[in-house]
């Protein structure tokens, strides 16, 4: 996504591509800032940015200089050829900080002035500050010199318009594309050194973490708790949800729920809050009302008096994962397994009306069987101790005279519980991003899970094979990685085990929200031969087959309400394809600086719908909670000239112009080694399994044992040259 800045006449134009030099220092002494509008004071506090970051690598420069200085016996001044152990002590003692930071900020100069030449001359030309330059260092500081500068080659000319977070993704990603090989070994050696750490904050709370935890299980299980939280906020538990979720992790971690299924522990959880917050607690209420921030939930306005998307029991064409990673049982990632293979039976065009009645029936089916799964009502199959706060039965009567007596309602009668299937668990929503050629094992390109970030291919094939009943996406592209069709997959790859294809969830199987969404530019799709991919055949034959339809009557490249007209545009909410399109083809929160995931974000109309504003793609984006209260309360103002362009005038007169970012973005071609890339050195061994020798050996030799026992053998992984998992 670029940004693009809509330059007037005035001190923009004069500022306009100097250099962050005297002489432009000069010039913005001379301007009082309050005096300032619009474009004009954008201009003035980006050149104070450039001059800032140019005095940042003067600074790093300086700090190089010092931790190098050494004076002789005679008095003459001499540099040591690099820094050692005792230079920050140098830096320390001048800035007076701790020799740790002053460490810190050594390693970073020496490496922008020696190692990563191109990211140094960024931050001195002003075009980058210290913080991104900082990320690209940490993030390719394992590489060799000739893969980091490549990396930074490769991501200098985006680096300045991404965020921070967004920035260390992309050389991420980059450094993965690099040498998959030595990207693999590197993973599997950090898992092999995985630990468990406590820290006690300074406030007096603590800090549990697993540091270098396997991506499956650490993606799985915070899916879990995110699910389980959302579960508990559905059952009217308003703590914000961000403590909500360490609570259930706290719980699920501490052995008090131990052999407790989820509905129970929600059931449990559900009783000691109410019993903490209800009307005769002595407790004060919630903290801070059901969100705790602007990003985690639905927001209830602003937009038309209401969100475009909602609180998932706005009805049935609220489709999409909620905010909170549950899943709401539409078919945009809620209850994956209802759409994907199990929907056979739904038209080739998945038009909006065949959606709206397959999500109605999905959604009748789904809440049958929670029904069965969670106990009464869908929720747990505990009797609660205490009624939820403001409840009928937690209100007296009031005791006036000459008011008749109360009308006492019979007491309902309560419904046989029915006993939860053990062994069934909730997930959040997960969405992994990969190319159909990586998930078909044709190369070694990483993918990515928003909100975790860049992943190794072998982690992206295992994350697909353990959600082969989510919801799948292809999205076709065009060969220059944008936007052309949406496809939702019926067919999954076979599997070898089960090749019997059901409706409905087999018993036991795991309710999931995932959605897997692999990228393919069309021409490289037509030219995949099904017979050569084994058990993903029947897919690649139902994607050839739904292309050549497209192809055939003009539909590719045009989005799914490209036929319709007033009469669709008046609905409130967008269909399901609609809005997989929108979301598809944004990526992510419009705003340029928030990469908040589209699956997570609200899809939100340009024109408001109160204004007579069309639900259809040209005129929907997806917006973040924050930045969409911030459409409607902070006085910005947003055109959508072309779809998927969107013009952001702010409160402050500054406009900001966003285009519609690539889906396949390119990477660099692996380049072929002699022998293996040596790993990071950290005093320990590099090759695979030897780490783990190393450690028996020294602790046998600790403890007095005769002989190392053999090491157990590792759990199986797929071969990178074999067919993908399935």
């Amino acid at each position: 996504m670029s940004v693009e800045q809509d330059q007037r006449p005035g001190l923009a134009a004069r500022l306009s591509g100097r250099a962050p030099d005297a002489d432009l220092v000069g010039v913005l002494d001379g301007v009082d800032p309050t005096s300032l509008t619009g474009e004009d004071l954008a201009a003035y506090v980006r050149a104070r940015f450039a001059v800032h970051n140019r005095a940042e690598a003067q600074l790093l420069a300086g700090l190089r200089e010092l931790g190098l200085a050494v004076e002789d016996p005679d008095g003459r001044p001499r540099r040591l050829p690099s820094s050692d152990e005792f230079s920050g002590d140098e830096v320390a003692g001048v800035l007076g900080c701790s020799r740790t930071m002053a460490s810190r900020r050594l390693e970073l100069a020496e490496d922008l002035f020696s190692r990563l030449p191109a990211l140094g001359a960024a931050l001195w030309r002003g075009v980058l500050d210290e913080s991104k330059v900082r990320a690209i260092s940490e993030c390719v500081a394992d590489l060799s010199a000739d893969h980091a500068r490549l990396a930074v080659a490769e991501v200098l000319d985006e680096a300045g318009g991404l965020p921070v977070m967004a920035l260390r993704e992309r050389v991420t990603e980059i450094a993965l594309a690099l040498d998959p090989e030595w990207a693999e070994r590197r993973r599997r050696r950090a898992e092999a050194r995985g630990r468990l750490e406590l820290r006690a904050n300074p406030s007096g709370t603590a800090t549990l973490s697993f540091v270098d935890a396997p991506s499956l299980e650490g993606i799985a299980s915070t899916s879990r708790v995110e699910a389980v939280a959302a579960q508990l906020r559905a059952a009217g538990v308003l703590t914000p949800i961000n403590r909500l979720r360490m609570q259930v992790g706290m719980r699920l971690l501490n052995g008090s729920t131990a052999g407790m299924t989820d509905p129970e522990v929600v059931a449990l959880l559900t009783a000691e809050y109410h019993a903490a917050n209800g009307p005769d607690s002595d407790g004060e209420g919630p903290e801070d009302g059901p969100n705790d921030g602007p990003d985690d939930g639905p927001d209830d306005g602003p937009d038309d008096d209401g969100p475009d998307t909602g609180d998932p029991g706005d009805g049935p064409e609220d489709r999409g994962p909620s905010p909170d990673g549950g899943s709401d049982g539409g078919s945009d990632g809620g209850s994956g397994e209802d759409s994907g293979e199990d929907s056979d039976e739904d038209s080739d065009e998945d038009s909006d009306e065949d959606s709206d009645e397959d999500s109605d029936e999905d959604s009748d089916e789904d809440s049958d069987e929670d029904s069965d799964e969670d106990g009464p009502g869908g929720r747990h199959d505990l009797d609660l101790a205490l009624p939820a706060p403001g409840s009928p039965a937690a209100q007296g009567v009031l005791d006036l005279n000459g008011l008749p007596d109360p009308v006492v309602e019979p007491e309902p009668v309560e419904p046989e519980p029915v006993v939860p299937r053990a062994g069934r668990v909730r997930h959040g929503t997960v969405e992994i991003r990969l190319r159909l050629t990586t998930a078909l094992g044709l190369d070694q390109h990483p993918a990515t899970v928003p909100g975790f970030g860049a992943v190794t291919a072998q982690i992206a094939r295992d994350l697909i094979a353990q959600r082969h009943r989510g919801e799948w996406r292809v999205v076709l592209v065009d060969d220059d990685g944008h936007l052309q069709h949406v496809l939702l997959a019926r067919s999954r790859p076979t599997r070898p085990r089960n090749h019997a294809r059901v409706r409905g969830r087999a018993p036991g199987a795991t309710r999931t929200g995932a959605i897997v969404e692999l990228h393919v530019p069309t021409t490289l799709l037509a030219a995949l031969d099904p017979d050569d991919h084994g058990l993903w055949g029947p897919l690649l034959r139902e994607l050839h087959a739904r292309l050549t339809d497209l192809e055939t009557t003009g539909r590719l490249g045009l989005p799914p309400d490209a036929d319709s007209g007033p009469a669709d545009w008046l609905r409130r909410r967008p269909g399901a394809e609609a809005e997989r399109w929108t979301r598809a083809r944004d990526r992510h929160c419009i705003v340029p600086w928030c990469r908040r995931a589209a699956h997570r974000a609200e899809i939100d109309h340009t024109r408001d719908h109160a204004h007579s504003g069309p639900t259809v793609t040209w005129n929907l984006g997806a917006w973040c909670s924050h930045d969409h209260r911030a459409k409607h309360h902070a006085g910005w103002h947003v055109r959508q000239p072309l779809p998927g362009w969107f013009v952001i005038r702010t409160r402050a007169g500054i406009t900001h112009t966003t285009r519609p970012p690539r889906i396949l973005r390119p990477l660099p071609t692996p380049s072929p080694a002699q022998r293996p890339r040596p790993l990071p050195d950290d005093g320990r061994a590099d090759t695979d399994g030897e780490y783990l020798d190393d450690w028996r050996r020294r602790f046998a030799a600790k403890f007095g044992k005769a002989s190392t026992p053999p090491a157990p053998e590792p759990p199986a992984r797929h071969d990178p040259d074999d067919p993908p998992p399935f």
